[in-house]
């Protein structure tokens, strides 16, 4: 896959995650995650998306190399 594709793929399926997670309560279970609620899915996939910038803006050549503290927190469930 070539970086544009890819790019325009984490933007369209981050959208829908966000359109989906708006319509749902936090409480909510997901389906397709046993023992996980919205909050967990969305609180996690912020996680790797912060990660992955961290990652970037840090030009770690190996994701090991992150500095201490460079990912950000999980925003409270009102930012969720």
């Amino acid at each position: 896959m070539q970086i544009d594709a890819h790019l325009e793929a984490v933007e369209r399926e981050g959208r829908l995650l966000a359109d989906a997670a708006r319509r749902a309560d936090l409480a909510d279970a997901v389906p397709g995650c046993p023992d996980w609620k919205v909050r967990d899915l969305v609180a996690h996939v912020g996680e790797v998306h912060r990660w992955a910038a961290a990652v970037v803006a840090n030009r770690v050549a190996k994701p090991r190399d992150l500095p201490e503290g460079a990912v950000e927190a999980a925003p409270a469930d009102a930012q969720l």
